[in-house]
């Protein structure tokens, strides 16, 4: 005898879903991503203090893979 566990459905059929839940869900989503991303970066970015800005490497952009995997560096 097999048993599933009560945390998964036994079937998709048996989940109800209202359909005004889902416009409200999306709704929700958008209404926080009405700004544009590179504005939500700056805000983060903008939180960073300058004296650890001052700690990223100036070719980190290129050796990305170095700082992060220990690959050999590029030269740029």
């Amino acid at each position: 005898m097999t048993t599933t566990p009560q945390h998964i459905p036994q079937s998709l059929d048996n989940q109800e879903t209202s359909s005004e839940e889902k416009p409200q869900a999306i709704h929700t989503a958008q209404s926080v991503t009405q700004r544009p991303i590179w504005e939500l970066i700056v805000e983060i970015g903008e939180q960073i203090p300058d004296e650890e800005w001052a700690n990223v490497p100036s070719d980190a952009s290129i050796n990305y893979k170095y700082y992060l995997y220990g690959t050999p560096k590029k030269n740029g």
